[in-house]
């Protein structure tokens, strides 16, 4: 059984079914304005096909899921745009991978001034993220020694590198492991 739907068909079940579909295409979009567009998409669609030798057995099911396909379209879409714009977003030129290693380099020079003891300590705790405890278990000493030649390391470090570069010295570290 094969029906033929009228633009007074369509009226009907649009004015009946408008805000459930709405509330369909905005549990998959998540934003009412772009649920409505769909909605209203698919409506002008189904509309523009009317007089076409299309047969749609059952409209309203025609309806519901042409919204869910396109709601699924719209969000496929979107993930695409929004990982080209990433993707320009997070691109680093040559000159500043060039500047981030020639800072690293500088950071990493200045701790080998640090005295041996806290130099090891500071790679231990802070290159190599140990915990106090195990530090002072590596290099068999007590942990409030352990957080001495630390807090010694960053002071000594700090006056090198006059503030300005200890946010270097934790992102360059980060970034290197």
């Amino acid at each position: 059984m094969i029906n033929r739907f009228t633009l007074n068909n369509i009226e009907t079940l649009f004015h009946t079914h408008y805000r459930e579909w709405c509330l369909v295409a905005y549990s998959y979009l998540e934003n009412m304005d772009e649920a409505e567009d769909v909605v209203q998409d698919v409506i002008e669609k189904v509309l523009s096909q009317l007089d076409a030798s299309n047969e749609i057995l059952n409209l309203k099911n025609y309806i519901f899921i042409s919204i869910k396909n396109n709601s699924l379209k719209r969000i496929k879409k979107s993930k695409k745009i929004t990982k080209i714009i990433e993707s320009d977003i997070f691109e680093v030129s040559h000159e500043e991978n060039l500047i981030d290693f020639e800072k690293s380099t500088y950071i990493f020079e200045m701790l080998g001034t640090l005295p041996d003891q806290s130099k090891r300590v500071f790679e231990l705790c802070v290159l190599e993220g140990l915990k106090y405890e195990a530090a002072a278990e590596t290099l068999n000493i007590s942990i409030n020694t352990v957080k001495y030649h630390l807090k010694k390391g960053y002071k000594t470090l700090r006056s090198i590198l006059q503030d300005q570069y200890l946010m270097l010295l934790i992102t360059a570290v980060c970034t290197i492991l």
